[in-house]
């Protein structure tokens, strides 16, 4: 009887290879560390540079009452009561904020429009006018944008008292979308949706470039003997010296006066503060009176700028 031999066979199997050590992994290591630190400084220099006009109220109303909101969602457990009274404080200082944006826009717009009427802006370099109908496109948007948010805040609802938790928590779980995602690190936890903090300060962002711009052409335009006449001086020279003396002046005490009113408060003044959580929305309160008061003097004091220059 034949004896069974057992065939030789191959065995096929797959090897990974191996993760680099030593020095080839630190330096692939600090690479990458030094790339992500690097991509987060450009950033955030963008960021800093994009809202420097409104640098202030885009940390105070935006981005700041974010990363709280977010910091205490990643809490293991949250605590309820004080991400509510949080959420309630955003939503609070965003609508106030929606409201003043679009009175200061549709005056704004007002403004432009009244400038185009002025006999010197015939004359006016050519950059007066790119800036102007720059500003009144700013502002236009900014107004749709503004009633955009304000309408999505309403249909969210507010968080009005905190004896409500049921009601309230179920809020908190529809504005999470719109504020929040999860981070990319291994750790779970929120942190402010990068997307939806664009779009809130959106607003913001329009009407402070629109102000900008509308300064920048009539800084032009009163500055428009220097661009054409040169050195031959002339009275429209002393304006525009008499001008530029006044604007920097007024910058200068803006930017001190803008830096300091912040400065001093503190961010969860009315997340942590003991009143049951109640917080007030803007809409409860009757602006109709201050609105038909501010609309009647801008509108009077405009109409008669606009009939002075007009002369």
């Amino acid at each position: 009887m034949l004896e069974q031999v057992s065939l030789p066979f191959h065995v096929v199997s797959s090897v990974s290879m191996p993760m680099p050590r030593g020095p080839l992994l630190a330096a692939l290591l600090y690479v990458r560390r030094t790339s992500k630190n690097t991509a987060n400084l450009l950033i955030d220099m963008a960021v800093r540079i994009a809202t420097l006009p409104y640098y202030r109220l885009y940390h105070f109303n935006t981005i700041d009452p974010l990363k709280n909101i977010a910091t205490l969602a990643s809490e293991s457990p949250p605590n309820a009561k004080t991400l509510q009274r949080a959420v309630s404080s955003w939503r609070s200082r965003k609508l106030g904020e929606l409201q003043f944006i679009t009175i200061s826009c549709t005056v704004l717009a007002a403004a432009v429009i009244g400038a185009f009427s002025w006999t010197t802006i015939e004359n006016a370099y050519w950059l007066t006018h790119a800036f102007w109908h720059s500003s009144l496109i700013l502002a236009i948007l900014c107004i749709l944008l503004s009633a955009s948010e304000i309408t999505v805040l309403h249909l969210l609802g507010p968080l009005q008292s905190i004896s409500q938790s049921f009601r309230d928590a179920n809020t908190v779980e529809r504005y999470k979308p719109l504020l929040l995602s999860f981070g990319t690190d291994n750790i779970p936890k929120y942190v402010p949706r990068k997307k939806m903090v664009v779009t809130w300060q959106g607003p913001l962002m329009f009407m402070s470039y629109s102000v900008c711009t509308f300064l920048a052409g009539l800084t032009i335009l009163v500055c428009t003997p220097f661009i054409r006449h040169g050195r031959n001086w002339t009275t429209g020279h002393n304006i525009a010296t008499m001008y530029l003396m006044v604007l920097a002046g007024g910058l200068t005490a803006f930017v001190f006066c803008s830096f300091w009113v912040y400065y001093y408060v503190d961010l969860g003044l009315d997340v942590n503060s003991d009143d049951g959580g109640h917080v007030e929305d803007p809409e409860s309160v009757d602006f109709m009176g201050l609105r038909e008061m501010l609309f009647f003097k801008i509108s009077l004091n405009f109409s008669f700028f606009s009939a002075a220059f007009s002369v």
